[in-house]
């Protein structure tokens, strides 16, 4: 082989692995508005939130009509891009009536659900929040009803895998505007076995195990204020523990809302405890957003501390709750206010 030849080859040698890493590079997705310096904090993020290859965790993160779908009426793609950049592998989305004022059309639903389904995300409809739960069994029916339909006229790739229940009975106090006509019970102070946080809770767990009954190979979740542990621990109520919901709800979800993640984990920890029989049952949900409702009281956001403040409390709170066999993943509440804090600069 002549000098010539070598050369030429040694050559095409040195150069093959720029093209082939300029190729890789040039077929990376391109998200509008997506920064280098967001890219990098989205590494961070993910690393933080444990979600990377082989990943043994999940996360999920909560998506609502007003904060985040409408800002990508036009472009589902570009959510379903930033969710995969940002590690996560579930998402709790709002799925509204045309009755809601925050109804968004279906189609918007078959792009995003069959484009985060190809991208390993599993979907959660956000329903059975419906305060009229507490007297009634009928929105069970109707909540359910208003997936089945989607999900019945829809090919597989477009379905929504399982439902992420919200409701809340440590809302309706006495003087609250919300609570439904015909509800005689409220929450109190004070508790007891027996009282009206007891029986609210009771009635709680209820319309779970009735939902539950009735949704097919539809999952389940239920988010838990993590306060009911502790008092159902302790004797002073005889419902609303995790064990409980378990019985009936494939997860919970520990609202463990404060802006230091030694006390998120001490917040969320009677729940990881509680759950020791249910392996990969818990997830541990943490605030990124301000201005949300029942944000009248103390501050329990990550978001006025700043990104790196973020990335560090997570990886605390990671490394903590993986204790527990229960824990399943870090959650968020809600993307709109995780999305401020990573454009911010």
């Amino acid at each position: 082989m002549s000098y010539k030849i070598k050369a030429l080859i040694l050559g095409l040698l040195t150069i093959i692995p720029q093209i082939m890493i300029a190729q890789s590079c040039s077929k990376e997705v391109q998200v509008p508005g997506v920064t280098s310096v967001m890219r990098s904090r989205a590494t961070d993020f993910k690393n933080a939130i444990g979600t990377g290859e082989e990943s043994i965790f999940r996360s999920s993160v909560y998506v609502y009509a007003t904060r985040t779908v409408k800002k990508y009426i036009d472009n589902p793609q570009d959510l379903v891009a930033k969710l995969v950049m940002l590690g996560f592998t579930d998402v709790y989305i709002a799925y509204d009536k045309p009755s809601s004022s925050l109804y968004i059309p279906k189609s918007w639903y078959l792009t995003f659900n069959k484009l985060a389904h190809e991208n390993g995300i599993t979907i959660h409809a956000l329903s059975l929040s419906n305060l009229k739960l507490y007297v009634s069994d009928e929105p069970i029916k109707e909540n359910l009803e208003w997936i089945n339909e989607f999900n019945n006229s829809v090919d597989a790739t477009q379905k929504f895998d399982g439902i992420s229940a919200d409701l809340e009975p440590h809302i309706l106090k006495i003087n609250s505007t919300r609570r439904p006509e015909g509800l005689t019970l409220a929450w109190q102070e004070s508790y007891g076995i027996g009282g009206d946080n007891d029986l609210l809770l009771k009635r709680t767990v209820e319309v779970m195990a009735l939902a539950k009954k009735e949704m097919g190979s539809l999952t389940l979740n239920q988010a838990l204020g993590f306060f009911f542990q502790s008092r159902y621990d302790t004797g002073l109520l005889s419902w609303g523990g995790a064990q409980q919901f378990l019985q009936h709800c494939d997860q919970v979800v520990v609202m463990a809302y404060n802006y230091q993640a030694k006390r998120v984990i001490e917040m969320a920890t009677p729940v990881l405890t509680a759950a020791s029989q249910y392996p990969k049952s818990v997830s541990v949900a943490v605030k990124t957003s301000l201005n949300t409702l029942g944000d009248d009281g103390p501050l329990t956001s990550f978001q006025p501390q700043g990104w790196d403040n973020l990335i560090t409390s997570l990886k605390y709170v990671l490394a903590e709750a993986k204790k527990f066999n229960s824990f399943r993943g870090i959650d968020i509440f809600e993307f709109g206010g995780l999305e401020i804090m990573w454009e911010s600069k």
